[in-house]
């Protein structure tokens, strides 16, 4: 009995895969059989052929056996096939060797290592197609001189009219503006410099020996001089061009957007203080120096005043330039800590310096957006030479105010710094600010007068 036992638990005997099922009949089979040929059967379409009644008729029935013309062995033994290569070869052959085949190696199109895209405009090319620039990749390894190949080489390349010099030294490089003006005021580019050297991503070809030196339009140069902050030269086509035009050139070049009650003017140089009508034309003027000035605003003459005065159209011209400046933070409970406070025309930026404070008392980085400043003035002058000024600012809907310590000089130039600012950005918060603050002094000063009329009825 145990060895039954035994045997029963053996790993040595397996049931069978089938066991447990019923195989099936020979009928069954054969019934599936001939279902499956019946289906078949189902598929299958007798088509009787019969002999037509009515003869075959040519015209009524010809198109269905058109003949067709097969060319004949001899013609296409006479075609010689051409391959891709030679297609190219010939095609070379056709247009030319390129000049500058030799620059074609700095093309980094395909190139794996580092590269940089750069736009260049082409003062020589036909002026309806001066205003687009030919998109350039260049290795970074390469130098300005082979830039100049490279884009001498794609402008062969590509057809364009019309034809340039053999030589590359004819040519140079500019710094431009994004609309394509090529920057006169700055120097070419070193040719011997490499390309990662320079951050300009917008360059103009110009060529050295440009036939307008020579030419009367070259005495068409028109100077427009910034109050204590230098000139810029601009080069006119004509002498018919506006006033006008002049104005935007140098706004736009000085990067400075007018706003309401905040226009600017152009005056001559020789005589201050008389606005010319922007209307008029340029040989209308009888000068070609200029002086940009801000309306209601005066300006001395260039050959009077000091070096040292600085005229407020001039700070106004400069506000928006960023400038940093280390300072202490005033805080009520602990002690000051140095930050940097960088001030730009969009807004103001307060960095801790170094790592001074405990660690409970972190200075942390902070940003005020110059459309939500109200103000800002001195409010201390120490007799040790330091000022406290306050940067009163809002946020979601309160007024809140930073505290800082500097030295009296740098604390004023901060002051008047984003004062001009405020003028300049005229934001609905600072408008708001100055109108809540007059109304406060205009009923503190109707309270004082009332109260000083009661006490004076009282006496009498």
């Amino acid at each position: 009995m145990d060895s039954d036992t035994n045997l029963s638990s053996s790993y040595d005997i397996l049931p069978d895969m089938g066991y447990g099922h019923r195989r099936r009949s020979n009928t069954a089979q054969k019934l599936e059989r001939m279902k499956k040929e019946r289906r078949s059967q189902r598929k299958i379409k007798n088509v009787p052929w019969r002999d037509s009644s009515s003869e075959y008729n040519v015209e009524e029935k010809g198109h269905l056996f058109d003949k067709k013309q097969l060319p004949q062995e001899n013609e296409e033994k006479k075609k010689p096939k051409m391959s891709s290569l030679s297609w190219l070869l010939e095609n070379a052959a056709i247009t030319g060797s390129n000049p500058f085949l030799e620059y074609a190696k700095f093309d980094g199109k395909a190139s794996v290592g580092a590269t940089k895209k750069m736009d260049i405009f082409l003062t020589m090319a036909l002026p309806a197609d001066r205003s687009y620039p030919i998109s350039v990749v260049v290795i970074a390894t390469a130098k300005i001189q082979e830039l100049i190949g490279l884009v001498c080489w794609q402008y062969t390349n590509e057809g364009r009219e019309p034809m340039l010099h053999d030589n590359i030294e004819r040519y140079c490089l500019h710094i431009a503006e994004d609309d394509g003006e090529v920057d006169m005021d700055f120097p070419s580019l070193d040719p011997k410099e490499p390309v990662s050297k320079f951050g300009f991503s917008k360059l103009a070809l110009v060529e050295k020996d440009l036939p307008t030196a020579k030419s009367p339009k070259s005495s068409f140069v028109v100077t427009i001089y910034v109050p204590n902050r230098g000139f810029n030269k601009f080069q006119m086509e004509s002498m018919n061009i506006p006033m006008r035009d002049i104005l935007q050139r140098i706004l736009k070049r000085r990067k400075i957007r007018p706003r309401p009650g905040l226009n600017y003017n152009l005056e001559k140089q020789e005589e201050p203080g008389v606005s010319i009508d922007l209307d008029a034309t340029l040989a209308s003027m009888d000068t070609m120096e200029f002086s940009l000035v801000r309306e209601n605003s005066t300006r001395r003459h260039h050959n009077e005043g000091s070096e040292d005065e600085v005229s407020t159209m001039a700070d106004s011209l400069t506000s928006h330039q960023y400038k940093s400046y280390i300072v202490s933070m005033v805080h009520r409970l602990r002690a000051n800590t140095d930050v940097q406070l960088g001030v730009s025309g969009e807004k103001v930026e307060v960095d801790p310096v170094g790592s001074k404070g405990t660690k409970f008392f972190k200075q942390r980085a902070m940003t005020y957006d110059a459309d939500n400043i109200a103000s800002c003035e001195i409010l201390e002058e120490k007799s040790t030479g330091k000022s406290v000024f306050r940067i009163t600012y809002l946020t979601s809907h309160d007024y809140k105010h930073s505290d800082f310590e500097s030295d009296s000089e740098v604390g004023n130039e901060i002051v008047s710094k984003i004062n001009n600012i405020l003028e300049l950005r005229l934001s609905p918060v600072r408008k708001d600010f100055v109108a809540t603050r007059a109304a406060k002094h205009l009923r503190k000063r109707d309270s004082l007068r009332d109260s000083f009329r009661l006490s004076k009825y009282t006496d009498n």
